[in-house]
C-alpha cells in the first residue's frame, strides 16, 4: 500500500516524532511499517526513533530493512554507520559509510569524514588519506580534512604537501595553537628555521603550556624557554 501523507495515522505518528515522544512514536511507526512494509521513509524514521531511544541494535536492523527496500537510500546507510560507530563495530561502520559514498548521497561528505577517521584510528594511513581527500573535495567550506591530512603528511615526512594545508587552516583560524605547532614542525622539516621559530612562538602565545613548542624553540634558539 502506498503511503498517503494525509493519512491521520501518519500525521499522528509524525506529531509524536516531531515532539520527541519516542515511545508513542515507536508504537505509531511500527504500525505504519506493518501496513507499509515497502516504504523506506517509514523505516528510516522508525530507525531514528530506536536510535533516540538508545536501542542501537534495533536501529541498525531497521536501517538495514530500509536499504533492502531501496538500495540507493544513502541517508539510511549513513545513520546505520553512525550506530555501528557508536557501538564500536568499526568495520561494519566503514561498510555502511562506504555505501553512502557509493550511492553519492547528500550525506557523502560526512561519510567520507568517518571513513577517514575510522581508518586513521585503525592505522590505515593510505585509506584514511583517501577518505579525507574525498571530504576535502566534496566539502571545501570545511577545513577539518586539512587538519587530518596534514597530520598524515607530517607522519610520512611529506612536509611540502602538508604546508599549504596548514597555511589554509591558519588563515581561517589564527587562534588554533595546534596548527601553529604543526606549521613549526613542517617548517623545521623543510629547514625553514626562521619560519619554524615564528610558528612555535605563535603556538606558545596561544597556549603557554605547550611543552612541545618550548622544547622545539630551545633546540632552535639555544635559549631555555620558561
Amino acid at each position: 500500500m502506498a503511503l498517503n501523507q494525509s493519512d491521520p495515522a501518519y500525521n499522528q505518528a509524525m506529531t509524536h516524532y516531531l515532539a520527541g515522544e519516542w515511545d508513542a512514536a515507536r508504537e505509531a511507526f511500527e504500525q505504519l511499517a506493518r501496513s507499509h512494509p515497502d516504504e523506506p521513509f517509514i523505516l528510516l524514521l522508525l530507525g531514528n526513533i530506536h536510535y533516540s531511544l538508545g536501542d542501537l541494535e534495533t536501529a541498525v536492523k531497521t536501517y538495514d530493512r530500509a536499504t533492502e527496500v531501496n538500495p540507493e537510500f544513502g541517508i539510511a546507510y549513513y545513520k546505520q554507520g553512525v550506530c555501528y560507530y557508536r557501538m564500536g563495530r568499526l568495520e561494519e561502520a566503514l561498510r555502511s559509510f562506504k555505501a553512502v559514498i557509493n550511492t553519492k548521497s547528500q550525506s557523502h561528505a560526512m561519510a567520507s569524514y568517518f571513513v577517514g577517521l575510522i581508518n586513521l584510528f585503525l592505522g590505515r594511513d593510505q585509506e584514511a588519506g583517501a577518505g579525507f581527500e574525498h571530504l576535502r573535495s566534496q566539502s571545501k567550506e570545511s577545513l577539518i580534512a586539512n587538519f587530518y591530512l596534514a597530520q598524515l603528511k607530517i607522519k610520512q615526512k611529506q612536509f611540502q604537501e602538508a604546508l599549504p594545508l596548514l597555511q589554509e587552516l591558519a588563515e581561517q583560524n589564527s587562534e588554533f595553537a595546534e596548527v601553529h605547532y604543526m606549521l613549526g614542525v613542517v617548517h623545521y622539516g623543510l629547514h625553514n628555521n626562521t619560519e619554524a621559530i615564528a610558528s612555535f612562538r605563535r603556538a606558545l602565545e596561544i597556549n603557554p603550556a605547550d611543552e612541545r613548542s618550548k622544547t622545539k624553540l630551545t633546540l632552535l634558539t639555544d635559549v631555555q624557554w620558561p
